[in-house]
């Protein structure tokens, strides 16, 4: 580690002091932390000395927009130069350079949300061996070695499957038939949103016909949805969509095949909580929505600002989320900020 690191780090440590906080504390599933106490308080904490380098997935949906344009409005108005580095296309090799390249820059911390869930040890050894704290944001790695990231921020991709599965017993107490639409394979949240999904329905009347990868994609949700209705002649009652947007997708093959959605009809479930889709629950296109809360920007800023200041944080620091069915109201949408 360099000289200038050392000392950039050890100005930041005499200028915070030893005050410990709790990060846990600082989830809100509504999104309405305020950032301008920390964002002031920066100027006299060092802050603005500290540049972090953020490895991104980049564009990919609502979740993932919402997300990081939440990090970045975050690190700015708390004063931290933030790099910003997005991929495309799930390009994990994109990824695996720009994390490497923020390593030989001698950054103070790194952002993590990684295109796949392998293939990532030797570059958090490097860190790890620079003294450059990781945070994973949303997304895990696999193995799970938590010896080699500081800290992990985001919401439970398990307890949204589960909550998925539950509300699936709890409308289909006799039974039903049901397909899941998936993100790309290999994925940490797709294999925890799976195992929520089947800990929760393991044991119950809920039949799962197939599971089939639609990219996280409106246009491949609705042709693959189409394809699973041919296969087994419309009777399919519920869908698990791993997102928003193959769920949209999966509500316009129902309709193309004449089919009703709803209590009565298909039934389609959904995970992120966008706009869209939350209009598309109270439209009675979609029968239930989970949320998997983006807003956590706030919490990547703390989580760096104790990092950099030799504290420690909690390994895991989940953030809340909700769950929307057809009572909604347009009130309701009208007060989220995503």
């Amino acid at each position: 580690m360099s000289i200038r690191k050392n000392f950039r780090r050890a100005a930041i440590a005499a200028f915070t002091g030893v005050a410990m906080f709790s990060l846990a504390a600082c989830g809100g599933g509504n999104g309405d932390t305020d950032a301008s106490t920390d964002s002031d308080a920066s100027d006299s904490t060092g802050s603005s000395d500290i540049t972090v380098g953020f490895v991104a997935v980049g564009p990919e949906g609502g979740f993932r927009t919402a997300n990081e344009n939440d990090i970045q409005d975050a690190f700015k108005k708390a004063g931290i130069t933030l790099k910003y580095s997005p991929t495309q296309n799930n390009d994990q090799q994109k990824q695996l350079e720009a994390f490497n390249s923020f390593v030989n820059e001698e950054v103070d911390a790194i952002l993590l949300s990684a295109t796949e869930a392998t293939g990532w040890e030797e570059s958090l050894k490097k860190a790890q061996e620079a003294e450059i704290p990781v945070i994973l944001l949303d997304r895990g790695i696999e193995p799970n070695d938590e010896s080699l990231y500081s800290t992990h921020i985001g919401p439970s991709n398990v307890e949204a499957g589960k909550a998925a599965g539950e509300w699936a017993i709890k409308s289909n107490p006799d039974g039903a038939k049901a397909i899941v639409l998936e993100g790309p394979a290999g994925l940490s949240v797709v294999n925890e949103r799976n195992e929520g999904w089947e800990d929760a329905i393991k044991g119950s009347k809920i039949e799962v016909l197939e599971h089939q990868s639609a990219n996280w994609s409106t246009e491949e949700g609705k042709t693959v949805t189409e394809g699973l209705l041919d296969k087994y002649n419309n009777d399919i009652k519920v869908i698990f969509a791993q997102n928003d947007e193959m769920g949209l997708g999966a509500a316009q093959a129902v309709e193309a095949k004449g089919l009703t959605t709803g209590a009565d009809g298909v039934q389609i479930i959904t995970i992120d909580g966008t706009r869209p889709a939350l209009e598309a629950l109270l439209s009675g296109k979609l029968s239930y929505v989970i949320e998997y809360n983006p807003i956590f920007g706030q919490q990547a800023v703390d989580a760096v600002k104790a990092l950099t200041s030799g504290e420690k944080v909690e390994k895991n620091i989940v953030v809340p989320s909700q769950s929307f069915d057809s009572t909604i109201t347009q009130d309701v949408i009208d007060a989220r900020s995503y």
